[in-house]
């Protein structure tokens, strides 16, 4: 029998659960459709949560292991690995049970959707019209075809979270956000780290003196790095593991006793029948506009699905974008450039807002850049602290275009960027703006008081002919 709906939603993560919940409140009625796995969606299990949760219990070893340079000697200090990851079950599965139950507020129908027509799909025998949906599936981690990858096995990020047993050694492919927070992770829980990746820095994605930093730091902790290698071949040796990569024109071969690969996700767009409902999609994702809008005018898309930012913030913003879209009569589109700010935590942290240099350059957009390091903040040196800098860059009015920060607690430091951006501040907002003497907060100031400086200068010369 026909069920019919105002709004039906694929996926119960972060973006579809945005988009049910802002629906309902539009008062309209609304369907979930979500698979047959457990329910919840990436952040809360396998992803933002469970990874922050190990990373914290990873640095709280580290300080132990540092904390002679501060005049502090800890004495039987120990590791347990299985302590740990019984501490994040416990607290995962806490965030579980309470999104499972707001999902089950809704009608809720368990199993693979596929679209049957523009406005129809099924799900197993149930078929389900409605008049607007929300395609919210997700992303699938993704396998590189590296010749005898899969003969050899591998470990996925998934699988380094529920490691109680840890392996001797590794080998880290892929320098993204997923690889240099777990490649940390691994190293600071006693795990000889090696981390092979394509590009030329680590965290790609960013301008290279962000990944460049964040190298400097696991470096520092002993973790060895590979950057500009072409993965070759992968095999199984007597006692462990062996990837082949180019290096710097060599052939070089690796061996550890495990592979953890973190080559990124791509979208869950296989075997929805997208077909069917006339939304054009590919590899990289389903194509939406700006109004989160596909193909198909019935039909709208958000999170990890459309190849945009992989963040649980933009999911959740995508999704109630899309039902608000989908029900009002005054559109509103979706401002990437903002929505997208995000942080990656390692130690030291990165954050980032607004606009980075590449983005700038790619788009021809004049800029000013300053920068200053942690380790003249004297916050920073007396806590210890001094990896990284601040970036703001600024237009030649002094408009703050975007800020990157690669230092401590630079995750909760960068929404004061986030702010500045919002209200297209001018650099000397900054300074009119108190910032509390000895924090980390303050570092803020120093970039933005070198702008000031040097756009009033260049303001006041004067060209002589």
């Amino acid at each position: 029998m026909m069920q019919e709906f105002d709004f039906c939603v694929l996926g119960g993560g972060s973006a579809g659960y945005a988009g049910a919940k802002t629906a309902r409140n539009m008062g309209k009625s609304v369907a979930v459709v979500d698979g047959t796995g457990p329910l919840a969606g990436l952040c809360i299990l396998r992803g933002c949560m469970p990874s922050k949760t190990l990373l914290r219990s990873a640095e709280i070893a580290h300080l132990m292991k540092v904390a002679p340079v501060l005049g502090v000697t800890p004495t039987g200090v120990r590791i347990d690995v299985p302590a740990i990851v019984e501490r994040k079950r416990r607290i995962i599965d806490d965030f579980a049970n309470h999104r499972v139950a707001e999902l089950e507020t809704f009608p809720l129908f368990r199993g693979k959707p596929r679209f049957t027509s523009q406005t129809e799909l099924v799900v197993d025998d149930q078929p389900i019209r409605a008049s607007k949906f929300l395609i919210a599936t997700g992303s699938v981690i993704n396998v590189p075809p590296i010749p005898g990858l899969v003969e050899t096995g591998f470990l996925t990020s998934d699988d380094v979270l529920e490691l109680t047993k840890l392996p001797k050694s590794v080998i880290v492919l892929g320098g993204g956000v997923a690889g240099v927070e777990l490649a940390q992770y691994l190293s600071r829980v006693g795990v000889a780290t090696t981390m092979v990746q394509r590009s030329i820095t680590l965290l790609s994605a960013e301008d290279p003196d962000v990944g460049e930093s964040v190298r400097m730091s696991l470096e520092k902790e002993g973790i060895r790095i590979f950057t500009g290698a072409h993965l070759r071949s992968v095999e199984r040796k007597a006692d462990g593991k062996s990837v082949t990569a180019r290096i710097g024109g060599m052939d070089m071969s690796l061996e550890a006793e495990q592979i953890f690969i973190a080559l990124g996700r791509r979208p869950n767009v296989d075997g929805f029948g997208f077909e069917a409902a006339d939304v054009a999609y590919d590899h990289g994702g389903v194509k939406i506009d700006d109004y989160v809008r596909t193909t198909n005018p019935h039909v709208y898309a958000a999170g990890d699905v459309t190849g945009n930012m992989e963040l649980v913030h933009v999911a959740v913003h995508g999704g109630e974008l899309a039902a608000h879209n989908a029900f009002s009569s005054q559109k509103h589109k979706l401002n990437l450039d903002l929505i997208q700010a995000r942080a990656v935590f390692t130690d030291p942290q990165v954050g980032i807002a607004g606009l980075t240099e590449r983005q700038c350059t790619r788009r021809g957009i004049a800029y000013e850049k300053a920068v200053y390091p942690f380790r003249e903040l004297g916050k920073a040196i007396t806590a210890e602290l001094t990896d990284g800098f601040v970036k703001m860059l600024a237009d030649p009015d002094g408009r703050i275009l975007g800020v990157a920060i690669v230092g401590a607690e630079a995750s909760n430091l960068i929404h004061e960027a986030i702010a500045l951006v919002y209200f297209r501040a001018k650099c000397d907002d900054v300074l009119e703006m108190p910032h509390l003497h000895p924090t980390l907060a303050e570092i803020i100031t120093y970039p933005a008081e070198e702008l000031c400086e040097r756009l009033q200068h260049e303001r006041h010369v004067v060209v002589t002919p």
